[in-house]
């Protein structure tokens, strides 16, 4: 076992090494490979096989390949959606039918309707959010203020719907009924989509868009391709896979084949362009607005997710975080206040170092379970959860939910994340109502009311 020495040292290097990283624009693989070497090297050193710590890291990369897959496929999904005409024709659609005017606002309530829905952040950015940061350039609209309207409305399904996986997670991990979580989460959400809703309408107010005369074209691809109804199919084929709850990956996989098939019929390119496209990324002499990333720019970027996982095998299997949290945390804590910042630093922390959005939920909920619950109601400890370790992981710019989301919307996380409010909103307002609740939570505590079994 490390001692809280050794575990500090490489948590700080782990942090340091990625920050420099990502500042001085060097691969992050390379930053995020010191901290991993040293981690191993210090369980090595216990007595641990070499061989019993690769298995554990391979056991942690396996845990990350869905989100390896998504990565994959979003860097081939897009070329060949515009390629086939789909995202050129939704965009010319959308040009016809939104008021610009308003656009951020619609982009946020549009995306929060479809997250309920799908119950996650990266199909709702794949479905809707990529034609909507096309329409938002022809608009001249910047793309960080797109990007963080698109990725908080993503964010309300992705935390507050009974169909997303982290919601069912951060039940799970504290011991809460799908029920009583929605009730916990309930006034948070509703501060922080107010305070988003507002943010965006302010936006859209005092923006040279709302105030300009914007000439809409209704055709602004229409030279270049052809078009049919038929291009929606690849998009409706993606949100109908979410849907019906098949895996995000053969959702996209069902529509990569689907926008190959139309865009062969529309669009007569041959096999090599298709693949030359995939691999490279669409490039158009026509239309600059319409380039892409294609998967060979993801490889990096699945190189550092294979690194997490790798990472947070090593921590999950030989429980190093574990041993210390209480430590790190407090024995008691006077307030549910003092208790919520303490969870969501420890949160915040697990996320910086782990790389992951399910590593900090699980083991923040499962370990702080029997401390909360000697003083409060598990709905709490819930809510907290939800605020803190479920949502911060979307503005750290090197973990992979973050870098998934921001390679969609084509974006860098630290462009976008001061446009998105719904993401820093809930940490203060989670803050704010422990802060409320703290008398009315002291005595039902002391009462020994308000436990969720």
């Amino acid at each position: 076992m490390l001692t809280i020495r050794q575990l500090s040292a490489v948590l700080t290097i782990t942090i340091i090494g990625l920050s420099a990283a990502y500042f001085l624009h060097i691969p992050l693989v390379i930053g995020f490979s010191l901290g991993l070497l040293i981690l191993g090297a210090l369980i090595w050193r216990t007595g641990t096989t070499f061989r019993g710590i690769l298995k554990s890291m391979w056991e942690g990369v396996k845990h990350t390949k869905e989100v390896i897959w998504i990565l994959a496929l979003v860097g081939v999904v897009i070329p060949t959606w515009t390629m086939s005409g789909t995202i050129p024709f939704m965009i010319d659609l959308g040009m016809s039918i939104i008021d610009p005017s308003f656009f951020l606002t619609f982009s946020f309530v549009l995306s929060v309707c479809i997250s309920m829905v799908l119950g996650t952040s990266t199909g709702t950015l794949s479905s809707v959010g990529i034609p909507l940061i096309g329409l938002g350039l022809l608009l001249q609209i910047p793309l960080p203020m797109v990007a963080g309207a698109l990725v908080s409305g993503a964010f309300v399904g992705d935390r507050t719907s009974p169909f997303s996986s982290a919601n069912r997670l951060v039940a799970s991990s504290t011991g809460v009924s799908m029920q009583v979580l929605f009730k916990a989460l309930l006034p948070t959400t509703i501060g922080a989509i107010g305070v988003a809703l507002g943010f965006f309408l302010v936006c859209d107010f005092s923006g040279e868009w709302h105030h300009s005369d914007i000439t809409l074209h209704n055709q602004q691809f229409a030279s270049g391709f052809r078009y049919s109804l038929w291009l929606l199919l690849p998009v409706l084929i993606l949100l109908i896979s979410i849907l019906l709850r098949f895996k995000t990956r053969n959702g996209f996989l069902l529509s990569i084949a689907c926008a190959i098939l139309i865009g062969m019929s529309l669009q007569q390119m041959t096999w090599n362009e298709w693949l030359h496209d995939m691999w490279f990324g669409y490039q158009s002499s026509l239309f600059n607005s319409l380039q892409t990333k294609g998967l060979s720019n993801m490889i990096e970027l699945i190189a550092l997710i294979a690194l997490a996982g790798a990472y947070s095998g090593i921590l999950e299997k030989y429980r190093i975080l574990e041993t210390y949290m209480q430590k790190l945390l407090g024995e008691t804590s006077a307030s549910l206040l003092s208790a919520t910042v303490r969870t969501s630093l420890f949160g915040l922390g697990l996320g910086l170092v782990s790389c992951t959005q399910t590593l900090p939920i699980m083991m923040t909920g499962r370990n702080l379970l029997p401390f909360w619950e000697k003083r409060f109601p598990r709905s709490q400890l819930a809510r907290v959860v939800a605020d803190s370790s479920l949502i911060l992981a979307a503005m750290i710019p090197w973990n992979m939910l973050a870098i998934v989301c921001g390679t969609i919307v084509d974006v860098p996380v630290l462009a976008y994340v001061g446009y998105a409010p719904f993401l820093w909103a809930l940490p203060v307002s989670t803050v704010i109502w422990s802060l409320w609740w703290k008398d009315s939570g002291s005595l039902r505590s002391r009462r020994g009311v308000g436990y969720d079994g």
